[in-house]
């Protein structure tokens, strides 16, 4: 039986990425209290005709929330249980229940950002050992991609090209950044300047300086020795952010030709573009 564990920050969208399993095939329950998750397991087991579970485990079930992060590692250890941890950024949250009009979980009669910080503090070892996936700025397909990429994964370290605009801020969840904003603008060409690192022409433009290719080659050797470092070290996720003026040209085409390089290596990387509706 396939087994993944939806989880992460409230607001964060755990009910959106639970359709979106239920899309792939899962049979998907959410907010399960943590006592009842090995019955479940078990009554699952005995069903050949369900093979794929998706489970959506939070802090909103407040009696359990001690249990939580032991039984998503057990989860993990004993069932090869993949892990989605859901982001976003505090700016992101708030507004999100604002515009729902309701209180955080936790924060019952209290500020929004009080609960956020609260939980974020209660989770921080789930989201340790769990593939970390920042939705603040993902749109539903963006979202799609990136669990369906998800789940195509192998054991071996999951892997995450975001690109970002640095106009719109960092990204704060990086473990390694690139500046691209030596490269050549296309903005600056007339006929370039509205399209994306997604069409040709600007791919082609961007690839067609010698410093581009030379970067695009440093880096991937660069990645190819430090990729194996890291899985041995047990890191669960790697992500690589690569920032241009406004994360939709360079950023875009740069990350989208390491994404192709790593594929001829059979390694299967999730591309995230940021700020490329900005």
């Amino acid at each position: 039986m396939e087994l993944v564990i939806v989880t992460g920050l409230s607001g964060a969208g755990k009910t959106a990425t639970l359709n979106v399993l239920e899309d792939e095939g899962f049979l998907c329950v959410d907010n399960l209290p943590t006592p009842l998750i090995n019955d479940l397991v078990k009554l699952m087991d005995d069903m050949p005709e369900v093979d794929r579970v998706a489970l959506a485990l939070d802090q909103r079930n407040r009696i359990f929330t001690k249990e939580l992060y032991n039984n998503i590692k057990e989860l993990k250890d004993d069932l090869a249980a993949k892990v989605i941890f859901l982001n976003s950024t505090d700016e992101v949250l708030i507004k999100r229940f604002k515009e729902r009009r309701r209180p955080h979980p936790l924060a019952p009669k209290g500020l929004i950002m009080d609960g956020i910080k609260l939980e974020r503090d209660r989770m921080q070892k789930i989201q340790d050992i769990s593939f970390v996936l920042d939705t603040s700025s993902l749109s539903l397909g963006e979202l799609k991609r990136a669990v369906h990429s998800f789940l195509e994964e192998s054991d071996d370290i999951n892997i995450v090209f975001t690109t970002f605009g640095f106009k719109h801020g960092m990204v704060m969840d990086a473990d390694l950044v690139f500046d691209v904003r030596f490269i050549t603008n296309p903005y600056y060409i007339p006929e370039l300047k509205e399209k994306s690192g997604y069409v040709d022409e600007v791919y082609d433009f961007v690839l067609n300086h010698e410093e581009t290719r030379e970067f695009i080659d440093r880096v991937y050797e660069l990645l190819k020795f430090l990729i194996p470092l890291y899985e041995r070290e047990g890191k669960e996720q790697l992500v690589v952010a690569f920032g241009c003026t406004g994360g939709r040209q360079r950023s875009v085409s740069v990350a989208r030709r390491l994404q192709e390089l790593f594929k001829y290596d059979g390694r299967n990387i999730i591309l995230l573009d940021r700020d490329l509706e900005s």
